[in-house]
């Protein structure tokens, strides 16, 4: 029997991760392909042509890999969400990529709060309205970028939307993105006719809402040459990458928990009915049948990142390397910051979850004659989760309730930033053994529901493995417990 498989594809925010698995989520091929940012009138934003780019090259490679590509039964994508593109009526691109961490439009989010107010937003989104959220972006090309605007037919509003659009013809997205994008009623999950019709938006520019697991259309003959595999290839929508990594870290029933960690970082747990949080966002999971609550920020592993490039000789322009990492993570094992009184509030590109900062507003405090290089390093890790626990005591309920989380992204392979999460948060933290990314694998599962695989996840989820578990340690523990009161309290001096 000819052996089948699933081609999935993460678009992140540094890189795209192109995967290859079998029927039954075995890894038989992956790459990878660095994405460019760019400074555009001072916002860093993404080129779209760049994400094209990178999917041609990863494709060629898996074509040249001798693999055969007669036997891929689906392709099935995860992404970057709250993005802004604009396309022609040929498809052909008109602005840069507006990310989801692009705060340009705070006068468009002004001029809608102004127009539709505060309350009714947060009754129709279940959330706060934010800055960041698309329909801002939008109506910020509405006004400074007027002639490709008049251009446009469609509206795409996240990265694997893009992929998609370009393989099938078909502008779709899911649930998930839906959720974060401040077009959609949470409550009735469309787009709201009420945002639609108070802001003039013409609801035909904007994508279909579907399942993740719905197929959208199959390869284009063209594009099919193009990227050298078979045309007529289903594609299925899957999802935005809060939405794939939840279903990918085994959280997908009520009492889980996850905590995603890469460059920005979340905590997420599912829900089944809709929560009242304004300080956290609720989405809808990746099927519009339930709810993902989560604490997201903008600052995790980038202030690591900043650090390491600025204060200890390792330039970013020259690439920071595993080794990097690993060599300054051996000299600070040992210290803990918060109990010499030294605290890093992470803010350096602003915050969202679960306080509102705006951008460049990291801040150190308590340094001394002693506080040396390796000190701040240590506080910044622990500043960072400071910060994803002041967003787990806001997930209403969850946490008395829980004893372990589960750990995803690029930290997990930290040594010594797992072990600081699981002092600070008090709880049990258990790094994955998917062999690959949470959101590549969760992908996965949307393509083996869908193709008639499986019946449930949780069938497939009940077999995942720990690669290790971090413990909390009853003495550090406390001393964070009482650090975490000082953390909270320079907040609430600095910040509101």
């Amino acid at each position: 029997m000819t052996e089948k498989y699933i081609l999935t594809y993460d678009m992140g925010t540094t890189m795209i991760k192109l995967v290859l698995f079998d029927q039954e989520g075995n890894i038989v091929y992956d790459d990878s392909f660095n994405l460019d940012n760019y400074n555009i009138d001072g916002h860093q934003v993404q080129q779209a042509e760049n994400w094209w780019d990178g999917i041609i090259t990863l494709t060629h490679r898996l074509a040249d890999s001798g693999i055969d590509l007669n036997s891929i039964s689906a392709i099935v994508s995860t992404g970057q969400m709250e993005d802004c593109l604009l396309l022609d009526s040929k498809g052909d691109i008109l602005t840069e990529v507006l990310l989801y961490s692009d705060g340009r439009a705070t006068e468009e989010q002004k001029y809608i709060i102004d127009r539709i107010g505060e309350e009714d937003l947060y009754y129709i989104l279940a959330n706060n309205f934010d800055s960041l959220m698309s329909v801002n972006k939008y109506l910020w090309l509405k006004k400074h970028r007027k002639e490709v605007f008049k251009e446009h037919a469609y509206l795409i509003l996240g990265a694997k939307d893009y992929l998609n659009f370009k393989l099938t013809g078909y502008n779709v997205t899911d649930y998930t993105n839906a959720s974060t994008t401040g077009f959609m009623d949470l409550k009735k999950l469309k787009w709201s006719s009420r945002i639609i019709d108070e802001l003039e938006i013409d609801i035909s520019k904007l994508p279909q809402i579907n399942k993740s697991t719905s197929i959208i259309g199959e390869v284009k003959k063209e594009l099919a040459e193009e990227l050298k595999i078979p045309s007529g290839i289903p594609v299925i929508n899957g999802s935005g990458d809060v939405g794939a990594s939840t279903l990918g870290a085994g959280a997908w029933r009520e009492g889980d928990i996850y905590c995603y960690l890469g460059t920005t970082g979340w905590l997420a747990a599912p829900l089944e009915r809709l929560t009242d949080n304004p300080n956290v966002f609720t989405l809808s999971n990746i099927d519009g049948e339930g709810y993902i609550l989560a604490g997201a920020i903008l600052n995790a592993g980038k202030p690591y990142d900043w650090y390491l490039a600025n204060f200890l000789n390792k330039y970013i322009d020259k690439g920071l390397k595993e080794e990097d990492y690993l060599n300054n993570e051996e000299k600070i094992k040992d210290l803990n910051a918060a109990e010499k009184g030294v605290f890093f509030l992470p803010f350096i590109n602003g915050e969202r979850s679960p306080i509102k900062v705006k951008e460049n507003n990291g801040v150190f405090l308590g340094l001394g004659p002693e506080t040396d290089k390796y000190l701040l390093l240590r506080a910044v890790l622990e500043g960072v989760s400071f910060s994803l626990k002041h967003n787990l005591n806001e997930l209403k309920g969850l946490g008395d309730s829980i004893r372990k989380l589960n750990l995803i992204g690029g930290g997990g392979k930290s040594k010594v930033w797992p072990q600081i999460l699981a002092n600070v948060l008090n709880l049990e933290v258990n790094v994955l053994d998917l062999g690959i990314g949470a959101p590549s694998m969760g992908t996965a599962l949307m393509a083996y529901k869908a193709l008639g695989l499986l019946n449930n996840y949780s069938e497939f989820i009940e077999r995942f493995s720990v690669k290790k578990k971090f413990r909390p340690k009853k003495e550090d523990a406390a001393i964070y417990s009482q650090s975490f009161k000082y953390y909270l309290a320079y907040i609430d001096k600095l910040y509101n």
